[in-house]
Order: C-alpha cells, then sequence, then structure tokens
C-alpha cells in the first residue's frame, strides 16, 4: 500500500493548493480589482522556479530550437487557463470547479487522436461521456427553486481544460523521449516572460498588481511560491508513483482530488471560515457529492 500513500499525496497536495487558490481570490481580487494582479504573481513566480531549475539541472539548453519554442509556447499558453481558472473561482465555490479539470484527459486524448496518432477505446469513450455528464451536474444551481445551468464559470473552466490538454500535448510532444527538468524549465521561463510583457503592456493588470503588491504583494507572492512548490511535489509523487504501479492505478488514486477538496472545504468552512467558506445546505452539498461520485466512476472507465 506505500504506492497508493505516495500516489494519494499528489491529489492531496493539490487540492491544498487550489483553497490556497479560493482563499487569494476571496481575500485579494474578489472585492477589489479582478484577477489580473494575481496572475501577474502567479506568472513571475514562474520566473523564480526556472531559476531553480536552472540552478540544479544540467543540459539545459541540449533541446532544439523548435522544441524550445514549443515550450515557450506552452508556458505563455499557461496564462491562459491561469486566468480563466481565477476568473471562475470569482463566481464560484472552488469545489463545484476543480472537478473541471478531470476532463483535461478527454480533450488530451481527442488532441492525442489527431496530433500523435494515439487510439479511443469503447472505455475511454464511455468514460469520457460519464466524466461529461457529471461536470454538467455540477454545474447547475440547485440551490434556488429553478434549477439553472452556471454557464460563466462553465465556460471559463471548459477553455481552462482546452488549454491545458494543449499544453499537455506540447509538454508531451517534446518530453517522451527528453528530460521533465529540461521541459519543466523552458515551460516555466515562458510563463515568466509573459507575465513580464502583460506586466508592461497591459495598464490594468499592471495596476492591479502594484494594488496588490502594496495590501500584501509579500504574502501574496510567498504564498504563490509554496504553491507552486507543493504542485512540483505532487507532478513528483505521481511520478514515482509511476513506476511503483501502472499507470492507470495511479491516475485513478490522481481522480479523488475533487472528493479530498470538498472533505477539506467541509473542514475549513466549519472550523477555519476566515480561510475559505462554502455552501453547505443539503440542496448543495448532496448534488455536489452526486456529481463527484459520477465524475470517478467516469475516471474507473476511462482509465481502466
Amino acid at each position: 500500500m506505500t504506492w497508493f500513500l505516495i500516489a494519494l499525496g499528489a491529489p492531496f497536495l493539490w487540492a491544498l493548493v487550489n483553497v490556497v487558490d479560493k482563499y487569494l481570490v476571496d481575500k485579494y481580487s474578489k472585492d477589489h480589482n479582478g484577477s489580473g494582479g494575481l496572475m501577474l504573481f502567479s506568472s513571475l513566480a514562474g520566473l523564480f522556479v526556472a531559476g531553480g531549475i536552472l540552478i540544479f539541472t544540467n543540459n539545459i539548453f541540449d533541446i532544439s530550437l523548435v522544441n524550445k519554442l514549443l515550450l515557450l509556447l506552452a508556458g505563455v499558453l499557461s496564462i491562459g487557463w491561469i486566468i480563466l481558472y481565477l476568473f471562475a473561482l470569482e463566481v464560484e465555490e472552488i469545489s463545484s470547479i476543480v472537478p473541471w479539470f478531470l476532463i483535461i484527459p478527454i480533450f488530451g486524448y481527442i488532441l492525442g487522436y489527431f496530433f500523435l496518432g494515439e487510439t479511443l477505446s469503447t472505455h475511454q469513450i464511455i468514460g469520457s461521456a460519464i466524466m461529461l455528464f457529471g461536470v454538467s451536474l455540477i454545474s447547475i444551481d440547485f440551490a434556488g427553486e429553478k434549477r439553472k445551468l452556471k454557464l460563466k464559470p462553465a465556460f471559463y473552466m471548459l477553455c481552462a481544460s482546452i488549454i491545458v490538454a494543449v499544453i499537455g500535448i506540447i509538454f508531451k510532444y517534446v518530453t517522451i523521449e527528453g528530460d521533465f527538468w529540461v521541459s519543466s524549465f523552458w515551460e516555466y521561463l515562458g510563463l515568466g516572460i509573459a507575465g513580464i510583457f502583460i506586466f508592461l503592456f497591459i495598464p490594468k493588470y499592471r495596476k492591479e498588481f502594484i494594488f496588490m503588491n502594496k495590501n500584501g504583494g509579500n504574502k501574496i507572492f510567498a504564498v504563490n511560491v509554496i504553491s507552486e512548490f507543493m504542485s512540483i511535489v505532487g507532478n513528483l509523487l505521481t511520478s514515482f508513483a509511476l513506476l511503483l504501479v501502472p499507470v492507470t492505478m495511479v491516475y485513478l488514486v490522481g481522480s479523488l482530488q475533487p472528493a479530498i477538496l470538498l472533505f477539506l472545504t467541509i473542514i475549513a468552512t466549519k472550523f477555519f471560515p476566515k480561510i475559505i467558506s462554502e455552501n453547505l445546505h443539503h440542496k448543495v452539498l448532496i448534488p455536489k457529492i452526486i456529481a463527484i461520485l459520477i465524475i470517478i466512476a467516469g475516471s474507473i472507465f476511462l482509465f481502466v
């Protein structure tokens, strides 16, 4: 069971990162100046991560110019999903947002089919359909008398998931016979460079960034770096678990992230409401639990 604990560590860390993201949005963005400032903090933190990789990794420059450009493009595209994710956090609870990321493999399979020559099995098609039904269910507002689809966060997360899938395809294409850390360096460098350009040429986001710097800049930046560190540790735990057991087992454990996150948000709402607070009314909580279970069931079909 050692592999299970190692694999479980990744979605737990990622769920903690999600909680931190929601805290930052609610405290520094939601009622102030939007998410552009937070996006700049995240993107500029990429320069520090890239710098750390550069110090401890050899042969950083020993890849082709085309591969460097592709990875830099992946980093630039990361700006897109980050800002869409933050926009979604402004208007929706985090436990309803994160399950959308589980549909990324669906778009990954579709893109892989067209660009990498991969195939789609019957199980993958069925699993994809079940997961799409689950995220559709979690996007329905059950709080009011009339049921309605929460279109704005659904649109944000659908676009964000597609962008992440595109980034994954680029990363896999370059790294399949290369070095994970070398590819990560160029991707984070692209993210940081994109952040610099946005700071210089988009006044609205620059003003938000400066405003947030004056109102907790060191704290926001430190939390972003810690979050990025937890994300990287989660990635490393996943990579290590893949060496111990079949890939499908690791992915299935990873699909528990929405359930872990829901548990964390319930605990935080009960005991630490200043950090995060969600609607725990049974009309909202029960459909959310059902939707997450459906998504996990779809993951079983997808990866088994």
